[in-house]
């Protein structure tokens, strides 16, 4: 099994399109099991980072607090009691977000699979979940990794894209938009949620002379 999983991940990297189409019959109980396997390995990896990163800034800000008049030093004391709390925070925030991934990945095949629907594709819903499992390989093995994360994000879209062409019978064309489109309508939504709320602030800033007057 170990063989296989680490075969998988070879193939995924360096050679994707054989692979995908090597794996197109594996089962989605396969594939989930790979993805967890991954899953598991970044959050490991991220959780050690994450711990080491906000240790070391709560570090920082305390050794800040020293340069404190008079108080300084109380400051230091009380605050270096909630080192342990920091760390507990950030591994409880690593295991949400490992919670998070391993179930969203199935609404995120579903999501996937609806744009397949539009752009033709007809090879079923658990062929698109199975290549979305198989995807991530690139965002999990490289997600721990501050800034070389985004490189990992961005190969496994590409990777989504040729899995889609493999599995799913689809031109090369038409599995980019089922990656694209998602993109640009999650994009707009961020934009039009940033417009109003930052309506809602000028009205709020408008009426606020008003109310002090």
């Amino acid at each position: 099994m170990l063989d296989d999983f680490v075969a998988n991940v070879k193939g995924f990297i360096m050679n994707p399109s054989e692979t995908f189409v090597k794996t197109r019959d594996k089962s989605l109980g396969s594939a989930y099991q790979y993805f967890t396997a991954l899953l598991v390995i970044f959050t490991v990896l991220f959780g050690i980072v994450a711990v080491s990163l906000g240790v070391i800034s709560f570090t920082n800000m305390i050794t800040k607090f020293a340069f404190i008049p008079i108080i300084g030093g109380l400051l230091v004391g009380g605050a270096s009691k909630f080192t342990g709390f920091i760390i507990a925070l950030h591994v409880f925030l690593v295991y949400l977000i490992f919670l998070a991934i391993l179930i969203g990945i199935f609404i995120t095949g579903l999501i996937t699979h609806a744009f397949v629907l539009l752009m033709g594709g007809e090879k079923g819903v658990v062929q698109t979940i199975k290549t979305t499992m198989y995807a991530s390989t690139p965002a999990l093995l490289l997600g721990w990794i501050p800034y070389v994360s985004i490189i990992g994000s961005i190969w496994s879209l590409v990777l989504l894209v040729l899995g889609l062409k493999e599995n799913q019978n689809m031109e090369i064309g038409n599995a980019a938009l089922v990656v694209i489109i998602p993109l640009v309508l999650w994009i707009i939504l961020l934009g039009l949620g940033s417009a109003v709320i930052l309506a809602f602030m000028d009205s709020v800033a408008a009426l606020l002379p008003k109310a002090f007057m």
